[in-house]
């Protein structure tokens, strides 16, 4: 779906290149922001990742256990701020 852009919107684009401008809906307050077609390509991927990473925390466990944090050495880390004074 397209619609064209108004003479308003062309304006505060032209005004304004080096940032997209915002647009709220009266009904909702809701902001959205816009962007070209192109830049949203860019960021599209990032917009789309799978927001829970729940799933690698095994592997981030593992991980941080070989690097030596289940060492009883690496306690005082644990206590940090209270060893600190």
């Amino acid at each position: 779906m397209a619609i064209e852009l108004t003479k308003d919107l062309q304006a505060m684009i032209d005004a304004h290149p080096e940032s997209p401008p915002e647009i709220v809906d009266p009904r909702t307050n809701r902001t959205y922001v816009l962007v070209s077609a192109e830049q949203y390509e860019r960021v599209k991927a990032l917009l789309e990742q799978d927001e829970n990473l729940s799933d690698t925390y095994p592997a981030q466990m593992e991980s941080a256990m070989r690097a030596g944090w289940a060492d009883p050495a690496m306690d005082d880390y644990d206590r940090y701020d209270e060893l600190r004074s």
